[in-house]
């Protein structure tokens, strides 16, 4: 597959996770395809993180992880890139939300719920159990 090289119109006071990552690349004369088959991943992952695109990617976790292995495969200072990924601002990221890093805890409704289902379950197997031994 082909660099997507095109000009980059990148805002200095902005850090831009994507843009370190592929000039860094380019610096060690690395294709995309060689990133990608080096991480194991999609070349268009690849594309969609040096273009901060994070939309093609479903969640925050994988987005982390695969910036993390980018930096690390590129010899950048993986604090370095946490820092610029926490500098930007949400506003600008496309990322989708994992549903994951939104769950809210269980109410105190919710756990009694639970509970009464639990017991329902337990008497109603005693219940068949009896039942069934009777008729043995």
């Amino acid at each position: 597959m082909v660099d997507n090289e095109e000009t980059e119109n990148v805002d200095a006071s902005v850090c831009r996770v994507g843009g370190t990552l592929k000039s860094k690349r380019k610096e060690l004369n690395m294709t995309q395809d060689e990133v990608a088959s080096k991480l194991n991943l999609d070349v268009s992952y690849i594309v969609a993180i040096e273009d901060d695109d994070f939309s093609k990617i479903s969640s925050m976790s994988y987005v982390n992880g695969y910036i993390r292995s980018y930096a690390r495969l590129l010899k950048i200072p993986e604090q370095q890139i946490i820092e610029m990924c926490q500098q930007k601002d949400d506003k600008e990221s496309n990322l989708l939300p994992n549903y994951m890093d939104q769950r809210q805890p269980l109410s105190d409704s919710s756990r009694q719920n639970i509970h009464w289902l639990i017991l329902l379950i337990i008497v109603t197997g005693l219940l068949l159990a009896s039942w069934w031994f009777i008729r043995q």
